[in-house]
């Protein structure tokens, strides 16, 4: 099992295109024992270095400082327009040179204390060691999604918990999937069936870059190393980035067609995407956080799935309803706004029927004006339930049965995955631990729901954790196989609605819970299948999951009241941000689905009396296209009709629930050129640059955002806050005499339009 084989990294990243693909691939079978699946077997090796230590002071310090630069950077990015991320290439690479680095200085003396032996450096920062750092970042480098909870709570109720009543939310949310997972593991994980195929590309990446004479081999452009080429990339693009978010905020939001009629409400509507505005119907964007890295190697076939989907929602659909006025669409002010509206079209205040405890008064809101929301707003929900029912039926139809085959053989054959068994050298973790965990975090969730006002008891909780437990199996194993699977967001919310009506912190509470469950068990599933894959002590696993979730938790807590204090007045609405950049819109959108379907209830809001019942045909709409394309495979077989999925393109339906709809039309540029034209025609271009070029790219975007953040917009001190002077690129006027040349170049200032007015004034 030490025994070593040498790895061609390159040729393994062509051989997983391959398979992606679905080319066939010519293999010679080994002699010895491999993987069933022929993925595997191209890219895992099936060697092993039992004496490689993974958890080492090395692993600690650089663990714990690319955690909190991640947690930082991730919950930034939740308030911003531009939702960019916290690449782990990065931290793949830069944890590489720093560990190296390390191993070199370090001293190599061993200490020992009470028969426990210990080293600041044990050897060569080795691949287990690597890899297990990038995991435990991977698990921190999030926004947690209970900090939702928080800043609804804070910017639109005026109301705050205390730090550790929130930190416990926040690390209860994050750690129950874990104790599911010591379960599951056992039909998630061990068997060969259930790849978790985004892991194998992180092997490729671990394993080229610890095949040394492979790595400093490889020449990228000009001769230049990846490491060297990696920081110039990301140099280049930290400078660059300056100027979309800083400089000329109009390169943003270049919505060039506003120019042509910059005082029509119809033009604003259909063309702008500043602000929440319009629908951003070929709009530009030069700011590479609105277009992402992963737009170079996200499979062709979800991007065009998404994209359609995005095109046939936002530049048709909605077109036909604006422009006809269905359902009052105009009468609203913003046509994607989150908002809730009265049907007079004014501002709905779910302050003035509040009780004390946050929940809705009914007899204050049946005296006073109904709340209503845009129609593109409530076809949002109804994607939303297209895309959940779809992906159950679309899995069912087209993978049922391979699905069904695939499970039988992971329960009853006695034929063992060549990757487990040797996985056997190490000790595994004890069901009782993963037990005890689980045990613990539902205590504290309870204390915290009974305790801080979130208006959920304990038995409320019980239930989403029981739905929850339901879903997990069946979806871990959808997304295990297949790659694909829904979320449980809309379902727990519209269950707790039904169970919970007029009480709103109860429905974010109860959807965070029961969501956060199953997304962080498959989170941990899928890394515990990485462990399997690069041979690392379970026990050593666990322990990085659970480090990486509770420092991601405090940073994430500490990011939001740091970023809450400086930009309040941009996030809660009260005021706009004269960039464009400060909107708050996940939170506006999360606050929304609260009011929604809980102050107000599913019942008031998408009842009989309504006018939005409709969206629940959702449910028939999903379950029946993939029933209606499996009928149509087995009649034209020359079709590939599975690769038209309705879950990805009623999730691109659903894209922009409150508005920002941009960087679309450059990124389907740039996934066309790269995602089919250079894979195709330049495929070794394609496999030796792609994945580090995003790294570098998204890298470089990122740190621009948070060096902006903290140094030049107020983050640490207000300041240090420096606007950039006005100019054409960025030109703002406080009197509102020229907003022609705002950033937003099809905004009138007090809605003074020339043409396409307001049936009724707001």
């Amino acid at each position: 099992m030490d025994e070593k084989h040498e790895i061609d990294p390159e040729k393994n990243i062509n051989n997983l295109e391959k398979a992606y693909a679905g080319d066939s691939v010519s293999l010679e079978e080994a002699e010895v024992e491999n993987s069933r699946i022929e993925a595997v077997r191209l890219v895992v090796p099936i060697t092993d270095d039992v004496t490689l230590v993974a958890l080492t002071f090395r692993f600690w310090v650089l663990s714990l400082f690319f955690s909190v630069i991640g947690s930082v950077i991730q919950q930034y990015y939740l308030f911003r327009v531009s939702s960019g991320s916290f690449s782990i290439y990065f931290v793949n690479l830069a944890s590489y040179g720093m560990g190296t680095a390390m191993a070199r200085v370090l001293p190599t003396s061993k200490w020992t204390v009470g028969g426990f032996s210990f080293s600041f450096n044990p050897g060569p920062f080795n691949i287990k060691e690597h890899a297990l750092v990038g995991i435990a970042v991977s698990t921190a480098a999030t926004s947690a999604y209970a900090i939702e909870i928080l800043s609804s709570m804070d910017l639109f109720l005026h109301h705050q918990i205390n730090a550790f009543g929130a930190i416990v939310l926040i690390v209860t949310t994050q750690c129950l999937g874990y104790g599911m997972a010591g379960v599951l593991r056992k039909y998630l994980v061990y068997p060969a069936e259930m790849v978790w195929w985004g892991n194998l590309v992180q092997v490729v990446f671990y394993n080229a870059m610890h095949n040394t004479d492979e790595f400093k081999a490889k020449r990228m452009f000009r001769g230049w190393s990846y490491m060297k080429y990696f920081w110039i990339v990301c140099g280049a693009m930290f400078i660059y980035e300056f100027i979309p978010q800083y400089i000329a905020p109009l390169l943003v939001f270049f919505d060039w067609v506003c120019w042509i009629k910059p005082f029509d409400y119809d033009f604003w509507a259909l063309f702008s995407s500043n602000g929440g505005g319009g629908a951003g119907i070929l709009s530009l964007s030069f700011d590479w956080t609105a277009i992402g890295g992963a737009t170079m190697w996200m499979p062709l076939s979800t991007q065009l799935s998404q994209y359609s989907g995005i095109v046939l929602s936002y530049w048709i659909i909605f077109p036909i309803i604006w422009l006809n006025n269905v359902l009052n669409a105009k009468l609203y002010g913003r046509p994607l706004t989150s908002g809730l509206y009265t049907l007079d079209g004014g501002r709905f205040s779910i302050d003035s029927v509040l009780n004390d405890d946050y929940s809705v008064n009914e007899e204050k809101y049946l005296a006073g004006k109904t709340a209503t929301m845009t129609p593109m707003y409530a076809l949002v929900f109804m994607y939303s339930f297209i895309a959940l029912a779809g992906c159950m039926s679309h899995i069912l139809c087209f993978h049922g049965a391979d699905i069904w085959k695939t499970w039988k053989q992971s329960r009853d054959s006695a034929d063992e995955d060549i990757h487990v068994k040797m996985m056997k050298a190490y000790p595994e973790v004890p069901q009782f631990w993963y037990a005890a965990f689980y045990v613990v975090m539902v205590g504290l969730s309870c204390m915290v729901c009974e305790v801080y006002g979130l208006q959920l008891p304990w038995w409320g909780l019980l239930v989403a954790l029981a739905l929850s437990w339901v879903l997990t199996l069946p979806i871990g194993a959808m997304v295990a196989i297949s790659g694909n699977g829904p979320g449980l967001n809309v379902i727990t919310e519209l269950v707790c609605g039904f169970m919970f009506p007029g009480k709103p912190i109860a429905n974010m509470a109860f959807k965070c819970y029961g969501y956060m469950a199953m997304y962080q068990c498959h989170t941990l599933l899928s890394d515990l299948k990485l462990g399997v894959y690069m041979k690392i002590a379970p026990r050593s696993m666990f322990t990085a999951q659970v480090w990486g979730a509770f420092i991601g938790s405090i940073f994430n807590y500490l990011t939001m009241h740091v970023i809450i204090n400086a930009r309040r007045s941009y996030l809660d609405g009260s005021e706009e941000d004269p960039t464009g950049l400060w909107t708050g819109v996940n939170t506006q959108v999360f606050w929304g689905s609260a009011l929604i379907y809980g102050a107000l209830g599913p019942i008031k809001m998408f009842g009989p009396s309504s006018n939005y019942g409709f969206i629940y045909w959702g449910f028939l709409i999903g379950a029946v296209i993939p029933v209606i394309l499996w009928g149509l495979s087995k009649k034209y077989t020359n079709i590939k009709w599975s690769r038209l999925n309705i879950a990805l393109v009623a999730g691109g339906m659903s894209a922009y629930p409150g508005g920002q709809p941009i960087g679309v039309l450059p990124s389907i540029i740039l996934c066309l050129v790269w995602q089919f034209w250079v894979f195709r025609y330049k495929k070794d271009f394609w496999s030796k640059y792609t994945f580090i070029l995003s790294a570098a790219l998204d890298t470089g975007a990122a740190f621009t955002g948070l060096f902006l953040f903290v140094f030049l917009q107020g983050g640490i001190s207000p300041k240090l806050n420096f606007s950039f002077p006005s100019w054409f690129l960025n030109h703002y006027d406080e009197e509102g005499n020229a907003p022609y040349k705002s950033v937003d170049r099809c905004g009138a200032a007090l809605n003074k339009w020339e043409s396409g007015m307001l049936p009724t004034p707001p």
